[in-house]
C-alpha cells in the first residue's frame, strides 16, 4: 500500500527542508533523498551568514533583507545562533579602492575596523542544529524522473498530489541551467590568535565551540571535486591571511556542490511546460505568447553559497504561492526567456527532426 501525501519534496537540503517546514502546518508532506536530511552542500556548510558589502542593487538588496529575516527565524525556532559579529575585509588592493565606495551603499550599523566593516549581526548556527529543530517527515528514496499514475506523482512507496523538485546542482529543467559551485567548510583544533568576532576575505573565519571553523565556495563546475587534505590545506592557507594560526589538527572535511542560477538569483515557481510555451523561436526582445506551467510541479532551487539565510526567504516565498497563490518575485520566467532565447530556436529544431 502506497503512502499518500499532498506534497513529495523531492531533496532533503536547507531549501527542501524548510518548505517541507512551512508546509507540514497546512498539508502531509514528505520529503525523499537518497542521501539524508541536510547531507551534501547543506551538510558542508559554514552556514555563516553574513551582510553582502557591495554597490547598491537588487541582490545585495535581497541578500541582506534575507539575512536579517533568517536570523530571526532561526533564533524564534531554538536554533542556536553564534552572533558574534563579523569583519569583511577587502581581498586585494582593487579590493581596498572599492570598499572605499562601498562604504556609503550600507545599510547596517558597521564599524571601520582594518580596513574592512565590522557588523554586529554577523551570524553562525550549525547545520546538525537546524535539522534537531526542524523536524519534518522524511523517507530515504532514489529519484529516478517525474512518474505519474493518473492525477499523482509516484516515487517508490509514495504517492503525491504534488511534487517540488530542491534537487538543487541535479536538477536537470533544462531552462533553469542550474550549475555546481564546490564549497567546503572544515574544522580544526590548535592554537591560533584569540578571536572576539568571524571574519570574511577570501574564505570565512571563526572559532565555535573551541575549533576553528573555515569555509569557502569557490570551484564552478568542478564535478570531479571532493573533499581532501590538499584542499584544506588551501583554505587553511587563506584562513592563515586573516588569523596567526600556530599550531593545528584537521578534524572535519566536508565539502558538497551549492547549487547556482545563471543570474545567482535562486528560483521559486511551478515548472514552465516548454513544450506548450515555446511554440516558435523568441527573438530579442521578444515574449512567449503565453506562459503554461506543468500541474502541481513546483521547484525552489539556485540558493548559492548563501543556503542557509536564502532558503529560508524562498521557503516561506514558496509557502505562500501554494497557500494564498502569491506569485513569487523569484519566478523563474525570467531564466526561461534567456534560455528560449539563446537555445530556443536549437530546442525546436531537434524536437521536429
Amino acid at each position: 500500500m502506497r503512502y499518500l501525501v499532498d506534497f513529495a519534496i523531492v531533496g532533503g537540503g536547507i531549501a527542501g527542508l524548510l518548505s517541507g517546514y512551512f508546509l507540514q502546518k497546512d498539508y502531509k508532506v514528505v520529503i525523499l533523498d537518497k542521501r539524508g536530511l541536510l547531507k551534501g552542500a547543506s551538510g558542508a556548510a559554514g552556514a555563516f551568514l553574513f551582510p553582502k558589502v557591495g554597490k547598491k542593487s537588487k541582490y545585495t538588496d535581497f541578500i541582506n533583507s534575507a539575512i536579517v529575516k533568517s536570523i530571526k527565524f532561526y533564533e524564534e525556532v531554538g536554533v542556536r545562533v553564534y552572533k558574534k559579529g563579523v569583519l569583511i575585509l577587502p581581498r586585494n588592493k582593487k579590493d581596498i579602492e572599492k570598499f572605499k565606495e562601498y562604504e556609503k551603499f550600507i545599510t547596517f550599523s558597521f564599524e571601520k575596523r582594518d580596513g574592512g566593516f565590522f557588523f554586529d549581526l554577523g551570524s553562525v548556527i550549525n547545520p546538525e542544529d537546524v535539522k534537531d529543530k526542524l523536524r519534518v517527515d522524511f523517507v530515504e528514496a532514489e529519484f529516478d524522473g517525474i512518474k505519474k499514475e493518473g492525477d499523482y506523482f509516484v516515487i517508490g512507496d509514495i504517492k503525491a498530489r504534488n511534487l517540488i523538485l530542491a534537487r538543487g546542482y541535479e536538477e536537470d529543467i533544462e531552462y533553469l541551467k542550474i550549475r555546481p559551485i564546490w564549497g567546503e567548510r572544515i574544522e580544526i583544533s590548535g592554537k591560533w590568535d584569540k578571536i572576539e568576532h568571524f571574519y570574511h576575505k577570501n574564505c570565512s573565519v571563526g572559532e565555535v565551540n573551541g575549533r576553528l571553523k573555515i569555509g569557502a565556495t569557490h570551484k564552478r563546475d568542478c564535478l570531479g571535486c571532493k573533499e581532501n587534505k590538499e584542499e584544506a590545506m588551501e583554505l587553511i592557507k587563506k584562513a592563515k591571511e586573516i588569523i596567526n594560526i600556530y599550531d593545528f589538527k584537521i578534524e572535519d572535511i566536508k565539502g558538497g556542490f551549492r547549487a547556482g542560477s545563471v543570474d545567482y538569483f535562486p528560483i521559486v515557481d511551478k515548472v514552465i511546460n516548454i513544450d506548450k510555451t515555446l511554440t516558435k523561436a523568441i527573438v530579442k526582445g521578444a515574449l512567449p505568447r503565453s506562459v503554461k506551467y506543468e500541474d502541481n510541479l513546483y521547484v525552489i532551487n539556485g540558493m548559492g553559497g548563501r543556503g542557509f539565510s536564502n532558503a529560508y526567504v524562498c521557503a516561506k516565498m514558496l509557502y505562500d504561492y501554494i497557500k494564498y497563490n502569491k506569485k513569487p518575485s523569484l519566478n523563474s520566467l525570467r531564466l526561461f526567456i534567456k534560455w528560449a532565447r539563446r537555445d530556443g530556436e536549437e530546442y525546436l529544431n531537434a524536437k521536429s527532426s
